[in-house]
């Protein structure tokens, strides 16, 4: 049996990863939910998740620096430094996605009113979920840590539930106003 060749696009993710063991939480700092201190499994600050809406996002963790940016109407990409670390566009619905990252393909899945994301990998194992609080100000997400793309899947995952979320939402809000002229 040949080892599995290691992507070397992902090395930036693997400390991070192992030392994370398949948890993290996210909670807002400020009103508007833009910022996100990322901890770990003990409470302890590791990073940021800077959102900037549907046009991408910023990562801060440790050594790890990455960038998510929306390429297209219905197509985003992770960059960390420059390398394209992760390629994810809709398939089929808003709700559905495909993610390549690295060497694999994940489908995932949002649902904007539990709060949730999931992503399989092409064997049908789950590799990363996000659940959310009703406000969108905390998450929780679980990654394989053995799967060397589940925590960069994780982290768009976040950013692009917090961002459809925050979207219907403003929607909402500007749908339900009234004109007085």
């Amino acid at each position: 049996m040949e080892p599995v060749p290691v992507d070397l696009t992902l090395a930036p993710w693997r400390e991070l990863r192992e030392r994370l063991a398949g948890y993290f939480a996210a909670r807002a700092q400020g009103l508007l939910a833009s910022e996100f201190v990322l901890s770990n499994r003990n409470g302890e600050e590791f990073g940021r998740l800077r959102v900037h809406g549907p046009e991408g996002a910023e990562l801060e963790a440790g050594s790890t620096r990455a960038k998510i940016e929306r390429t297209a109407r219905s197509r985003y990409r992770m960059l960390a430094g420059d390398a394209e670390t992760l390629v994810a566009e809709f398939a089929g619905s808003s709700s559905a996605l495909r993610v390549r990252c690295g060497n694999r393909t994940y489908e995932a899945r949002l649902h904007i009113l539990r709060n949730t994301a999931v992503a399989r990998s092409s064997g049908d194992e789950e590799a990363a979920r996000i659940a959310g609080g009703l406000t969108n100000r905390s998450y929780e997400a679980v990654f394989d840590v053995e799967d060397e793309g589940s925590l960069p899947v994780a982290v768009f995952l976040l950013y692009h539930t917090v961002a459809h979320r925050r979207r219907a939402f403003l929607a909402g809000a500007k749908g339900g106003e009234t004109s007085n002229s």
